[in-house]
């Protein structure tokens, strides 16, 4: 394998490479599969030679670029989980291989594995699987959440903004792709690829506060009908079945969250005007 070790010794990454293949995987994905060990994360993948699933990226000149400039970002205060190194199968079409990087903090946002019990787009998370109680889970990780501090949600967006000014493509579609941890706040995982604008795949550049004024309100849960990750709302049928009490704690919870994200937006700069516009075709659970 080609190695190729930015921020991590190489004999080090070699041993957690080695401790790896002895191991079970904690966490999955499409296409990857994550290891935990210490203060490490090892993930082995199918497409490091793929940047936003389609655009080729050979020489992982452009791979190389995002893994300074997500270790520039975090050095700035940005909260992203770095990617310390990989190796490669040379040969593989797509690129086969092992990518290792620093562990999140905290937990998921939201575990998708436990949370596609209540998705409408449960189909298309069958891959995964947890044991949990997700009827414990939603209340007490929706309760968690509402009680973060103003300060975390306002770094959130700002940190979106960012990420997006830079070029880095952020994945929305799964909660699983944020965690959160009560010191270090909203941290993203899974930044492997850059915007298409970085590609010469689309004309314009993405405006980082037009996105977050669409996807700011991720910590929230989406309800039927929302044109905004429409896949990721809770299905009606499956969510009653928590009980009325918890429904309400629920709903209220959530509301919560609702407001701490849009003081956040307001307070990065969103216009009034652009927020009205989302929530338009945003509809948030309780709501």
């Amino acid at each position: 394998m080609e190695e190729k070790y930015f921020y991590i010794e190489p004999e080090t990454a070699r041993a957690l490479l080695s401790q790896m293949k002895e191991m079970k995987a904690a966490k999955r994905g499409i296409d990857k599969h994550a290891y935990l060990i210490d203060e490490y994360a090892v993930l082995t993948a199918s497409k490091i030679k793929l940047r936003n699933v389609t655009t080729r990226d050979d020489d992982l000149a452009y791979f190389d670029e995002l893994i300074k400039t997500l270790m520039d970002l975090k050095e700035q205060g940005i909260g992203v989980v770095p990617i310390l190194g990989y190796c490669v199968e040379p040969d593989s079409e797509n690129g086969n291989g092992y990518i290792i990087q620093s562990r999140a903090k905290g937990a998921e946002l939201y575990d998708d594995s436990v949370m596609k019990e209540f998705y409408v787009g449960k189909p298309h998370l069958a891959y995964l699987s947890s044991d949990t109680d997700a009827k414990e889970y939603v209340i007490s990780r929706t309760n968690l959440i509402s009680r973060a501090p103003q300060t975390h949600f306002d770094k959130f967006i700002n940190d979106i903004i960012v990420l997006l000014n830079n070029d880095i493509l952020i994945d929305f579609n799964g909660k699983s792709n944020f965690f959160y941890d009560d010191t270090e706040g909203f941290q993203f995982i899974d930044l492997d690829s850059h915007t298409d604008y970085k590609y010469g795949l689309a004309e314009n550049k993405m405006d980082g506060k037009e996105i977050a004024a669409y996807y700011g309100f991720t910590p929230c849960h989406y309800a039927l009908g929302t044109k905004v990750l429409p896949g990721l709302a809770l299905d009606e049928n499956a969510i009653s079945r928590i009980g009325d009490e918890k429904l309400l704690q629920l709903a209220m919870d959530n509301k919560t969250i609702y407001e701490k994200c849009k003081t956040a937006l307001l307070n990065n700069g969103i216009p009034e005007e652009q927020l009205c516009n989302s929530l338009a075709i945003l509809k948030l659970f309780g709501r």
